[in-house]
C-alpha cells in the first residue's frame, strides 16, 4: 500500500446557505467553501473560464519587436524556422506556428532536437546548420532562455532569433532579437504560468491583433501542451484550455480525432484527464523514442485517412514505450526484491533505453518509498535520471556527492547525472550516507479537501455540478474527498486481479468503487470489515442508466478499528490511549450497560468502531480491558470479533485495582 500519510479536513462547513440558495449543490458548495469561496460572486469569479480572461498579449516584454521582426520576414520572404522541444508542449507549439506561418504564405520549417544525440535546447551543431540550410529567421519554442552561446553564433552567422519560452530565467538573457518569457524579471505580464505553447498563442494573437479566430484555430493545441506540462489551470490557462477542451469534444482535427479513435476514447467524455492520460503519452512517446517526426506529421495532417495510419503508428510506439519500461520495472524488481531500501535505490543496466528510464524511476520512487536514480550505461559512461520522494532535496544530495560524478543538474525534485561506471558503488555509498545523516524525510502527504459524514450528497446532479470546475488538474484539481469508517461490503477483483471492485456503505447508503492498480493482497482489508477511503466521485454511464460511482485514490482499514484492534490486543501506546481514557462515570455507565444486555458483548471489531454513542469506540474497548483486569469480565479478541461476558466469580472492587486504569490517570 501506499506510504502516503492522510491529512483529513474537518467536516463540511454549515455556512454554505448562501452558495446553495444561488444554486449551487450542496456539494459543490461545500467544495467552494473548502476552498475559501463563500459567497455567490467570489464563486462566480473562481469558476469563470470564458476568454474575457485572456490578457492583452503586448503586455508580454518584447513582443512588439518579435511582431516587427516577423513581419519583416514575411515582406522579405526569409525561411523561417521554429526550434522546439521533444516533448508535447514543445511539439504542440512547433506544429501551432509552422501551421500559422504557412497560412500566411511563409516558407516554415519545423525542427526538433534528437532526444537522445542533441539533447535538450538549442544547440550550435543545429543553429549551424539551420543556416546552411537558408533560415533567416529563428524562432523557438518551448526552450531558448539560456541559449546565449547559441543566440550569438546564429547572429554571427546572419540569423536572427525569436525566443518564446515559458522557464526560469538565467540573469544574462540571449541578445536575441526578441525574448519572450512571463517570467522575466522585469515581466510586468499579469500571468506568469503560460506553458510554451501558451507563450507561442500569445505570438500569433499579436501578429493577428485579436485573440478571437486563433482561439477557435489553435485552442486545441494550447490545452494539449499546457496540460501535458502540468501547468497551473487557473488565470488564462483556464480559458485556454476550457476552450480547447470543446474544440476537442466538437470539433478535433484530424490528427487528434485519429488517436482518440485509436485509443478507443473518441465517444467517451473530453476533459483535462483524457489529455493526461490518453494523448499526452502517445505524443510524448514520439519524443522519447526519437520519433517526433510521426507526432508532428499527425497533428500537422489534414488528411483523415493519413492521421489515421499515423495515428496507429504512435500508438504502437507508446506500446513499445510501455515495454521498454516495464523492462526497466522488471529488471529493478528482481533486483531490489520485495523488501524496501532504507536508502535511495541507485540501479544501472546497459540494456535499458535512456528514454523511458525517467518514468521507471519516478514509478520506482513512488512503489519503494525512497529516491530513486536510474543509470544507462553505455560504454563505460552512464547517463541517470534521478526522481525523488517525499521531502528529499534531491539535488542538494547530488551537490553533496558530486566529487563522485562527471556532470549533474535539475533542482529538488527531478535532476540528471552522468557518472562514470566506475564510480557509482562509490556515489551510492555517499548517497545513502547522506540520506541516512539528515533528518527523516516526510512522506507525501494525502490531503483531501471534503471529509463526508455520509453519501447523502453524493447524487448524480450534485457530481455533475463539479463539471463546473473543469478544467481540473494543476493547480485546480479534481475535487479529492474522503470517507471514515464505511463498512466494505463486496470486494471483488476485476481485469484479471489487477484493478478492484468494492461496494461501501454509510449511514444506510451504498456505492460502487473502482480502484485501478491494486489488488486484493495489497489492500488488506476484507468484506464487513470498516475502511477509511479517499476517493474522487464520478458519473458511471452503463447500458443507459446513471449512477455515482467512486474512484478510489488510496484505501486503508478505518483508524478507529485499528486502534480498538490494537487497544484488545495490548499493542496501543500508553500515550495514544490517554486520548480515549474513560472517566470513572463513564466506567460505571458501561458495566451497567453490559450487565442490561446480559452480561455478554460479542460484536465485531467493526461494529464496535462504527459506534456512535456517548463513548468512542476507542473508549469502550478500554472500557473492556480494564474490566478484565479488575477480574469482572472474561475477554476475548482476535482480527475482527471482540467476545466479553461477566464472570460468574465477579466481586465488587476498586477501579484503582486496574494498573491500566491507574496508568492512563497517572499525575492526573
Amino acid at each position: 500500500m501506499s506510504h502516503k500519510e492522510w491529512k483529513l479536513p474537518p467536516l463540511p462547513s454549515a455556512d454554505t446557505a448562501l452558495l446553495q440558495n444561488a444554486g449551487y449543490t450542496a456539494l459543490l458548495s461545500a467544495i467552494l467553501s473548502a476552498r475559501g469561496i463563500k459567497t455567490p460572486e467570489a464563486a462566480r469569479l473562481y469558476l469563470e473560464r470564458d476568454d474575457g480572461l485572456l490578457n492583452d498579449p503586448l503586455l508580454l516584454n518584447d513582443m512588439d519587436k518579435a511582431v516587427r521582426r516577423i513581419r519583416q520576414a514575411r515582406l522579405s520572404g526569409e525561411k523561417i524556422a521554429i526550434y522546439g522541444d521533444y516533448d508535447v508542449d514543445g511539439i504542440t507549439s512547433s506544429c501551432m506556428l509552422c501551421d500559422y506561418f504557412r497560412s500566411c504564405g511563409c516558407d516554415c520549417e519545423i525542427y526538433i532536437p534528437d532526444r537522445l544525440d542533441e539533447g535538450y535546447g538549442l544547440n550550435c551543431e543545429a543553429v549551424k546548420a539551420l543556416s546552411d540550410s537558408g533560415v533567416g529567421l529563428l524562432i523557438t519554442v518551448d526552450c531558448g532562455i539560456t541559449a546565449v552561446e547559441e543566440t550569438a553564433l546564429a547572429l554571427s552567422l546572419g540569423m536572427d532569433i525569436i525566443i518564446t519560452d515559458h522557464h526560469e530565467c538565467p540573469e544574462k538573457l540571449p541578445e536575441a532579437a526578441a525574448v519572450i518569457d512571463p517570467k522575466r524579471q522585469d515581466s510586468t505580464y499579469p500571468f506568469d504560468a503560460l506553458a510554451g505553447v501558451g507563450v507561442a498563442f500569445k505570438l500569433i494573437c499579436a501578429l493577428e491583433g485579436e485573440s478571437k479566430a486563433p482561439l477557435s484555430r489553435y485552442s486545441d493545441l494550447v490545452a494539449v501542451g499546457t496540460v501535458a506540462d502540468v501547468m497551473p489551470l487557473m488565470g488564462e490557462n483556464r480559458a485556454l484550455v476550457f476552450s480547447g477542451l470543446e474544440k476537442l469534444k466538437h470539433a478535433p482535427r484530424p490528427g487528434f480525432a485519429a488517436l482518440l479513435e485509436q485509443a478507443g476514447a473518441l465517444q467517451k467524455p473530453i476533459n483535462a484527464s483524457t489529455v493526461s492520460f490518453i494523448l499526452a503519452p502517445r505524443i510524448n512517446a514520439a519524443g522519447r523514442l526519437c520519433k517526433t517526426e510521426v507526432a508532428v506529421g499527425l497533428i500537422m495532417s489534414e488528411d483523415e485517412q493519413a492521421a489515421q495510419a499515423l495515428a496507429v503508428e504512435l500508438c504502437e510506439l507508446n506500446h513499445r514505450r510501455q515495454v521498454l519500461e516495464t523492462k526497466v520495472w522488471d529488471d529493478a524488481m528482481s533486483e531490489l526484491e520485495s523488501a524496501r531500501p532504507d536508502a535511495p535505490i541507485v540501479i544501472k543496466s546497459s540494456a535499458w533505453h535512456p528514454g523511458v528510464v525517467g518514468i521507471a524511476a519516478s514509478r520506482l520512487a513512488e512503489a519503494y518509498g525512497v529516491p530513486t536514480i536510474v543509470i544507462c550505461m553505455d560504454g563505460g559512461m552512464g547517463k541517470g535520471s534521478c526522481r525523488s520522494y517525499g521531502s528529499f532535496n534531491l539535488f542538494d544530495a547530488l551537490s553533496a556527492c558530486s566529487e563522485h560524478l562527471e556532470s549533474f543538474g535539475g533542482h529538488a525534485f527531478a535532476a540528471g547525472l552522468n557518472i562514470r561506471e566506475e564510480n557509482i558503488d562509490a556515489f551510492q555509498k555517499a548517497l545513502a550516507a547522506y540520506y541516512k545523516a539528515k533528518p527523516p524525510y516526510q512522506p507525501p502527504l494525502l490531503e483531501p479537501e471534503l471529509l463526508l459524514d455520509s453519501f447523502e450528497m453524493l447524487t448524480i446532479d450534485g457530481v455533475l455540478s463539479l463539471d463546473k470546475l473543469e478544467p481540473c488538474g494543476s493547480g485546480n484539481p479534481r475535487p479529492l474527498m474522503c470517507v471514515c469508517d464505511a463498512r466494505l461490503e463486496q470486494l471483488t477483483p476485476i481485469g484479471g486481479g489487477k484493478h478492484l471492485r468494492l461496494r461501501i456503505g454509510k449511514r444506510g447508503i451504498c456505492l460502487d468503487c473502482v480502484f485501478f492498480a491494486h489488488s486484493a493482497q495489497e489492500v488488506d482489508v476484507s468484506e464487513g470489515e470498516l475502511i477509511d477511503l479517499c476517493f474522487a466521485p464520478q458519473i458511471n454511464d452503463f447500458r443507459s442508466q446513471r449512477s455515482v460511482q467512486l474512484l478510489a485514490a488510496e484505501l486503508r482499514p478505518s483508524r478507529h478499528q485499528e486502534n480498538c484492534r490494537s487497544i484488545l490486543s495490548g499493542g496501543a501506546t500508553l500515550e495514544s490511549m490517554r486520548v480515549h481514557r474513560p472517566k470513572r462515570e463513564q466506567l460505571a455507565r458501561t458495566w451497567h450497560t453490559l450487565m442490561g444486555m446480559g452480561g455478554s458483548f460479542a460484536f465485531s471489531l467493526a461494529d464496535i468502531a462504527e459506534h456512535r454513542g456517548e463513548l468512542s469506540p476507542e473508549t469502550l474497548c478500554l472500557c473492556l480491558r480494564i474490566f478484565a483486569e479488575l477480574g469482572l469480565v472474561s475477554l476475548s479478541s482476535d482480527k475482527n470479533r471482540v467476545n466479553a461476558t461477566v464472570r460468574a466469580d465477579a466481586e465488587k472492587t476498586a477501579l484503582d485495582n486496574s494498573p491500566l486504569f491507574c496508568s492512563l490517570w497517572q499525575n492526573q
